[in-house]
């Protein structure tokens, strides 16, 4: 299989000399990286990487440190970095951390969700059923965030506020396995009705069985499709 050209990928912009150099290449990667322009497996390139991006190595390696914490990369023994796997455990690992934070967002949001809201959840909800009809990933997901954080952000929680987030876009690879069809769609739309419904009547308890039973069906999905990091190669 042929390895996707960087310079196709990464656009020629020079970063340096701008503030906070780490976080926007950082950011560049990521984007790459979970939207599927790097897949698993391409080799990420200290040197390479730093000259497409008119800076330095140095951030370039800090960044994929950080992103390899965040489980997008992998490091080798020798220091080659790649764009890591999507395996059984990343996938096990992931969701059981959003089972946790985001049944416990959902909860204490949908309780504390204001009519504002609730109205803003419903319209994007709309949004949503279009984006499943016509099949857009890219704005589906986007739009999903955005109907999560109107009720999370209700909780006043911004520690808590801010992990979901971050575990909710490392999910984004695998979520993009999940709306491989028309069903899956309307399926994960039908999670989201309930999730509204929920919210609407300040149920937070409903609100987080939803959000669990949405993460269950995930992984179920996908767990025969992965391989396991024990015996892959």
């Amino acid at each position: 299989m042929n390895e996707p050209a960087l310079d196709t990928l990464v656009s020629v912009v020079p970063l340096a000399g701008r503030p906070s150099v780490e976080r926007e290449v950082a950011a560049r990667l990521r984007d790459l990286i979970v939207h599927g322009r790097l897949t698993e497996g391409t080799p990420l390139r200290h040197r390479e990487l730093a000259g497409r991006l008119g800076v330095s190595p140095t951030p370039v390696r800090m960044v994929l440190g950080m992103l390899e914490r965040e489980g997008l990369v992998e490091i080798g023994r020798t220091g080659r970095a790649a764009v890591s796997r999507l395996t059984r455990e990343g996938l096990e690992e992931v969701y059981a951390a959003r089972f946790g934070l985001e049944g416990l967002a959902a909860r204490l949001g949908a309780e504390a969700v204001e009519d504002g809201d609730v109205a803003r959840m419903r319209e994007l909800l709309g949004e949503l059923k279009g984006l499943a009809q016509r099949r857009e990933v890219d704005a589906y997901l986007k739009t999903r965030w955005e109907l999560h954080a109107a009720c999370y952000r209700a909780a006043g929680r911004q520690r808590l506020l801010a992990d979901v987030e971050r575990f909710f876009w490392r999910a984004e690879r695998y979520n993009r396995l999940i709306l491989s069809t028309r069903a899956r769609f309307a399926r994960s739309l039908a999670h989201y009705r309930e999730f509204v419904r929920a919210c609407g009547a300040r149920d937070g308890q409903a609100a987080e069985h939803v959000i669990h039973a949405s993460i269950r069906w995930g992984v179920e999905l996908l767990w025969e499709t992965l391989p396991s990091e024990m015996i892959a190669s």
